[in-house]
């Protein structure tokens, strides 16, 4: 445990706080899907409701990650922490499926965007360097921990009170992310004294094109199932959005207490291919799913996946991208999962309504399988010695 608080240092916990309150209130939205399904949206239309929000966050990030360069993380978490709550209120006044429904879910992605570039940033910046990876996967319990109980308790709102509820519910939660971002530190990230390459160039540094791609496959798969599995359940009548989650939270959470030293002792490569292995076969899974042991067991083998794939590959870009340009790398990094939403959220609901669920799950576990192969060609790190010397 001391070494673990060693890890886990004043700044990072009031990162966790902030990431804590802004996930979980991410968390009840994954009910959103049925939402609109209950307005009477197809799964082509639901997919195209997250393409276009998708599209508005892809658009912002830019422009944001640079500020967030020049500026610090502080100014544009706090900022788009404001325009979250605003927005988030707006949720109660949807009642159709017309075009407010694509300017409030849209408005509200591109300011979550915002604060989740910003918060991880932000820790990958306070991150001890040569226990990052570990010190990323404690940080990411923030995230994972709403992930064990905040479907389920969207579940017992809307079964208790319905939809509105969750919204207020909701805004609540956004409340006090907003409150908790006011303790980070406003100096951290500032990069005034380093020229900056920008956005752009970053994108291009030959060390990160394989991160790009892993993530862009990860993020396809994270995206599909936080966009489907709502109507996956509600479709195929087994388990329960909230008993998914659970299982692929907890699995993420025990792993990352227990092994999240892993990576930074045995180098990254020799856990980073097994947990791709693993998000692969929990897709094979949930593509055969009969019986409710099916579902549980897909999401423990996506969670173990997850649990170890995200902290990796968050470290690898903190390490690989130029000191100055850290935001901009990390901006790029998760608009990559708005970009997979973007392009897969159509065409995956497209192939869900002509070839059924099993389809989509399959196309998803091959995606992942060929990204690894990208990466092992791309990586031009052969051993972890190179960015432990980079650390020190």
């Amino acid at each position: 445990m001391p070494i673990v608080l060693s890890v886990f240092t004043p700044q990072l916990r009031r990162a966790f706080a902030v990431n804590f309150f802004s996930d979980l209130s991410f968390a009840l939205l994954v009910h959103f899907p049925g939402f609109l399904k209950q307005l009477g949206a197809r799964e082509a239309l639901i997919g195209t409701v997250a393409a276009v929000a998708g599209l508005a966050a892809v658009t912002v990030r830019p422009w944001v990650s640079q500020e967030m360069d020049r500026r610090g993380r502080r100014p544009l978490i706090l900022a788009a922490g404001a325009i979250r709550l605003v927005v988030a209120s707006l949720y109660l006044t949807i009642d159709s499926m017309d075009a407010w429904t694509f300017v409030v879910r849209s408005a509200y992605i591109v300011a979550v965007a915002v604060s989740f570039t910003g918060i991880f940033t932000y820790a990958g910046d306070v991150a001890p360097p040569m226990r990052r990876t570990q010190a990323l996967a404690l940080f990411g319990l923030s995230g994972m921990i709403p992930g064990m109980f905040g479907a389920a308790l969207g579940d017992l709102i809307i079964d208790r009170a319905g939809f509105s509820t969750l919204f207020m519910v909701v805004v609540g939660l956004d409340a006090m992310t907003l409150l908790a971002a006011t303790r980070l530190d406003p100096a951290v990230g500032r990069s005034a004294a380093h020229e900056q390459v920008g956005f752009r160039r970053v994108i291009t540094v030959r060390a990160l094109v394989p991160v790009w791609v892993m993530i862009g496959v990860f993020g396809a798969v994270f995206g599909s199932i936080q966009t489907f599995l709502r109507t996956f359940v509600d479709t195929t009548q087994i388990g329960s959005v909230g008993l998914f989650f659970f299982a692929y939270s907890t699995t993420a959470v025990v792993l990352r207490l227990s092994l999240s030293h892993l990576p930074d002792r045995v180098g990254y490569r020799r856990v980073l291919y097994p947990a791709i292995a693993f998000q692969a076969l929990g897709m094979v899974m949930l593509a055969t799913t009969d019986r409710l042991a099916d579902l549980v067991l897909g999401g423990i083998l996506a969670g173990t996946g997850h649990a170890f794939m995200f902290p990796i590959l968050s470290r690898l870009v903190v390490e690989r991208a130029p000191a100055a340009d850290r935001g901009s790398a990390m901006g790029f990094f998760t608009a990559l999962f708005d970009i997979a939403i973007l392009i897969g959220g159509p065409v995956l609901g497209v192939v869900i309504e002509n070839f059924g669920y099993p389809a989509m799950f399959f196309i998803l576990a091959g995606l992942v399988t060929v990204g690894a192969f990208g990466f092992h060609r791309l990586d031009p790190r052969p051993t972890d010695d190179i960015i432990a010397r980079q650390s020190a």
